[in-house]
């Protein structure tokens, strides 16, 4: 059983990669608005590492996250949408 200060830590940690990687599909978002295709290597592992967090947490913290988990999944599904969006315009604009 994980001590009460164990689980604190462990909701800070996931509530800080949350936020972590808000910010950082924000960046991307901006990036997309600027005209140019994001690198984006790591967000993968970054998503898995979370989920991996959130998976080991005590019941009550995977409670706890389950609204930052969906609404990261509505924010990648925005992303991937706004990167195919961009994706298919260059490659109108390169048929030109």
């Amino acid at each position: 059983m994980m001590s009460p200060l164990s689980g604190i830590k462990t909701l800070k940690s996931v509530t800080q990669e949350f936020d972590s990687i808000d910010a950082y599909l924000q960046a991307v978002h901006e990036i997309l608005q600027e005209g140019h295709m994001p690198d984006i290597p790591d967000l993968d592992d970054r998503v898995a590492r979370l989920c991996d967090a959130v998976e080991k947490a005590t019941p009550e913290i995977q409670q706890q996250c389950l609204p930052n988990l969906n609404a990261l999944l509505k924010k990648l599904d925005d992303c991937e949408d706004e990167m195919t969006a961009y994706q298919l315009m260059a490659a109108k604009s390169v048929r030109k």
